[in-house]
């Protein structure tokens, strides 16, 4: 290569990097969509490719097959849509109505209640009973000067949210529709502009789907069974509104360590007011025999394990590690880090291996031995 080769080289690779960073620039308002659609992308990449082959199939008239991955990428958007789009369109719609209609004078007389049963109950314990009866009265206090105005700021902050996330997640699915369509050719096109071999960005590709993938086939999973069970559960007691329920706990579902605790412990509290014990009893047993141990702990392993066999997907990652990337990323980026989170780190990792398996074939360690 000549002096004026060099040179051209080194224009076109400056030039390069300034317009990739004019255009991130450019389309930084939808950065935070463009990155979670791409990780959405990557997590059913293997329903994608599934998709495809089964639209390719001779059985299917040509035009099928001539367009088997728009129609496959349709099918997928299309799914996302009514599994997390409408759901949530109705949480937050039914969520509104339930707030602006609510009666403060009767939730403050049902709160008081509680709270002065559950410091009747430590009476005996002078310490504990003296610190909660400080804390009530410091609480009461509080309750009392909840107002319907106060209400009105929650029903309209409610809205206001609720707008705001339908926005982010008709970008997204309008960006992940774009990215199953295209997928192929982005690949492509960055594995030419890539300086690594084919190996080692399999590798990375593989490393990164793969954890993604089971986070991903896991929450959802998580999301409709523990919902359906609890809807179906707050049915059988009577008395609430089981399918909304049912719908709040399985969005509960995907926080970690907390979960669905943040709806059930509200009805066991108000069964506890009501003296309703057996309903309590099954009710905990519920939650945490079938939701927290059977769903989360059995069938969650089994569903994945049968997906894991039937794409051949793979992933190395500590468990822990998942999830400390998980709560990590959901600080960081809200309920999208939940998959944002895991995808960093799993590529930080596998980068990381790839880069300690060049520094061992360069003969380095000995180096520095010697």
């Amino acid at each position: 290569m000549n002096n004026r080769d060099v040179e051209s080289f080194k224009f076109i690779s400056f030039l390069t990097i300034f317009l990739l960073i004019a255009s991130l620039y450019i389309f930084s308002s939808y950065l935070h969509y463009i990155l979670v659609a791409a990780v959405l992308t990557l997590c059913t990449s293997h329903s994608l490719s599934a998709l495809v082959s089964f639209f390719n199939r001779p059985k299917f008239p040509q035009f099928i097959n001539k367009f088997s991955t728009l129609i496959s990428a349709t099918i997928l958007t299309l799914l996302f849509l009514s599994l997390i789009f409408t759901p949530l369109v109705y949480f937050f719609s039914e969520t509104y109505n339930q707030i602006s209609t609510v009666d403060i004078d009767h939730i403050k007389k049902v709160t008081m209640d509680l709270v002065d049963k559950i410091v009747s109950y430590t009476d005996s314990i002078p310490l504990i009973h003296n610190f909660l009866n400080s804390l009530k009265d410091e609480g009461f206090s509080a309750l009392k000067n909840v107002s319907l105005e106060a209400i009105y700021k929650t029903v309209n902050g409610v809205a206001s949210g609720a707008g705001g996330i339908v926005v982010q997640i008709m970008w997204i699915l309008i960006f992940y529709f774009l990215f199953n369509l295209h997928g192929k050719q982005i690949l492509s096109f960055a594995a030419r502009v890539m300086p690594t071999s084919f190996e080692h960005e399999k590798y990375l590709y593989r490393e990164c789907t793969g954890t993604v993938s089971v986070v991903f086939y896991g929450t959802i999973f998580n999301m409709v069974t523990q919902g359906l069970t609890f809807g179906i559960l707050m049915l059988f007691i009577g008395g609430y509104n089981s399918f909304y329920l049912g719908v709040l706990a399985g969005f509960c579902s995907v926080i970690p360590i907390v979960g669905a605790a943040l709806v059930y412990v509200p009805v066991v509290a108000l069964e506890l007011l009501d003296g309703n014990y057996m309903q309590v009893i099954i009710i905990l047993a519920v939650v945490w025999g079938v939701m927290g141990f059977f769903i989360d702990n059995i069938l969650r392993i089994l569903f994945i394990s049968h997906l894991k066999r039937l794409f051949g997907f793979e992933y190395t990652m500590n468990e822990i590690l998942i999830l400390l990337s998980i709560l990590a990323g959901i600080a960081s980026f809200g309920i999208w880090g939940l998959i944002i989170g895991p995808s960093v780190i799993a590529l930080t990792l596998a980068s990381a291996n790839l880069y300690s398996s060049q520094i061992h074939h360069s003969g380095f360690p000995d180096e520095i031995d010697k």
